[in-house]
């Protein structure tokens, strides 16, 4: 490690200061970039930051200090404003997954108590059933320029209005705030179990920013693609990137994500592994229906030659399948979920670095994360530098639950104390996950503790690792693995769940799909110990059911 340092990245304390310090480096920077009703609009880092304080400015003035407020909408410019002049004013921000219903956000609100609920014209009707589900008054904000309900605030009339309070008496610029301040209550969208409101710091998550810059090198532009109510993609995909003085370009939804990638050219993206597999898979599928599949392997294997002896033509040979991503994508860093090796091999063959990290909310989230230049492929890389990780309960492969602590674990659930006690192993947070770690500080996990199966000779499984090697047969485009039982003897047996991908599913004869998968099954299984063998396959007509982050919910 002393051969590759890491990165360095300003220090600051706080998101206050995390805010001045992007004002004195990038003031004139075009901070963000997003379209509106068909127009780009740009706005710089000087921009930014008068519209957080002037927004902050404006919620004191309402008496919104010392309050929880709620924000629920697509991605967008004025969402992340909204979240920085919520923290940056004393107040504490709970980001709602944009998916729930009216029922639970209502639940949310209740709980936290919210002060105010700031919401796009797009969630009016949910904002609005939410609402109506309460006994007691919100203060209403709507992002629309021109809001549609009569009981709701204008968010843009609301910052000029912060442009002339400067004047009066309002406790902003003066207004001190303590690291440990909280700053955020996430809900956590768990594919098992109920969510938790995850408490979160100043400290936490500016240590959690910083230690992802100490490890990752990124570039000047940005698209943002992932939900920012999740703190990967805010973490990552919002607070890294102003750090790093990197123009953020906001992709507002999938539809548009094609026309995004060409518009603004991104250098980098933020991903989790599903967006990943699906933009290799198709790279793979226009090569093959313009019959170009095999030249494109061949080029591969050409490519990979030549690299291996210092010659990188990556550019020159791939760049059509480049131009796909605008032309100028470097690195995609990816995390939420396993990733299989092979795709961040596959990305490397066409010069697109894909590191691939591992984190959890509860630790602001980011764990551990390969590097640009040190990367072990199968692994979620090396620890950063704001945590530490051991390993309990260890097995006879080394393996063990991942404990993480340091200045990014969270503070606790909110209002939840006995699951805050059940988190904790003698200060060090329980992540449920397991893992291993090589002799060079390099972390692989192999599974979750709530998913183990655990047969009846003592032999445990984690599914996760045959998921894995399914998505590796061509016909499988998801896969769950879970045990099922015999009515007789009650012995557990291995179960395979599949949805297939769409050239499979369209075309060809159900009875034909199922032997060729069934061969592929019993190819796999002949590589594996018996007790791991899959012992029956069923195909799914719909997708699993996924959180906003793309994983699967087991049930």
């Amino acid at each position: 490690m002393n051969n590759y340092p890491l990165y360095q990245a300003d220090q600051v304390l706080d998101l206050r200061e995390f805010m001045e310090n992007c004002l004195t480096k990038y003031a004139e920077s075009i901070a963000f970039r997003y379209k509106e009703k068909g127009l780009e609009i740009k706005r710089t880092y000087q921009d930014f930051y008068d519209d957080v304080k002037f927004l902050g400015i404006s919620l004191l003035k309402l008496g919104v200090k010392n309050h929880k407020v709620a924000v629920i909408g697509e991605n967008s410019y004025e969402w992340i404003v909204t979240y920085l002049a919520t923290v940056n004013s004393g107040n504490v921000i709970v980001p709602l997954d944009k998916e729930l219903g009216p029922k639970v956000i209502a639940g949310i609100l209740r709980e936290t108590k919210a002060k105010a609920l700031v919401y796009s014209a797009q969630y009016q009707e949910i904002a609005q059933a939410a609402i109506n589900a309460l006994d007691r008054d919100l203060i209403l904000i709507e992002t629309e320029k021109n809001p549609q309900t009569t009981n709701s605030l204008n968010f843009w009339q609301l910052i000029d209005q912060g442009k002339n309070y400067v004047l009066e008496d309002i406790d902003f610029a003066s207004l001190k705030l303590e690291r440990d301040q909280l700053a955020a209550i996430n809900y956590t969208s768990g594919t098992t179990g109920l969510s938790k409101g995850v408490m979160l710091t100043h400290r936490n998550l500016i240590s959690n920013t910083i230690g992802a810059l100490n490890n990752v090198q990124v570039y000047t532009t940005s698209l943002l693609i992932l939900p920012i109510h999740h703190t990967f993609g805010f973490t990552a995909g919002v607070l890294s990137m102003l750090h790093a003085g990197t123009c953020i370009c906001i992709n507002s939804s999938q539809k548009k994500l094609a026309g995004d990638l060409q518009d603004y050219k991104p250098e980098h993206l933020f991903l989790v592994p599903l967006y990943v597999e699906t933009l290799y898979k198709k790279i793979w599928q226009i090569a093959k229906s313009t019959h170009k599949e095999k030249l494109l392997k061949r080029v591969c294997r050409i490519s990979d030659t030549l690299l291996a002896v210092g010659i990188d033509l990556r550019k020159i040979l791939f760049r059509n399948v480049i131009a796909a991503f605008g032309g100028e994508l470097k690195l995609i860093v990816c995390g939420g979920a396993p990733l299989d090796p092979k795709y961040v091999k596959g990305f490397r063959s066409f010069g697109i670095n894909v590191l691939n990290g591992y984190g959890i909310t509860e630790c602001s989230p980011i764990v551990a994360v390969n590097r640009n230049e040190y990367y072990r492929d199968g692994s979620v890389g090396r620890v950063l530098s704001c945590c530490r990780v051991k390993l309990h309960n260890l097995n006879e492969d080394g393996e063990g639950e991942i404990l993480v602590s340091g200045d990014c674990v969270m503070r606790g659930y909110f209002k939840n104390e006995q699951e805050t006690d059940r988190a904790f192993l003698d200060g060090w947070f329980r992540t449920g996950d397991i893992g291993k770690l090589d002799a060079d500080g390099f972390l692989f996990i192999t599974g979750r503790t709530k998913n183990i199966i655990i047969f009846s000779n003592g032999k445990n499984i984690y599914p996760e690792e045959l998921e894995m090697l399914l998505m590796n047969i061509p016909s499988v485009n998801e896969a769950l693995v879970y045990a099922d039982s015999n009515q007789e003897d009650q012995e557990l047996y291995i179960v395979a769940e599949v949805y297939l991908a769409e050239e499979y599913r369209e075309g060809q004869p159900l009875e034909n799909i199922k032997q060729e998968l069934a061969k592929e099954i019993n190819l796999l299984n002949k590589a594996l110990p018996a007790y791991k063998n899959i012992s029956q396959f069923r195909i799914r007509q719909t997708e699993f059911e996924k959180t906003t982050t793309k994983k699967i919910i087991r049930k």
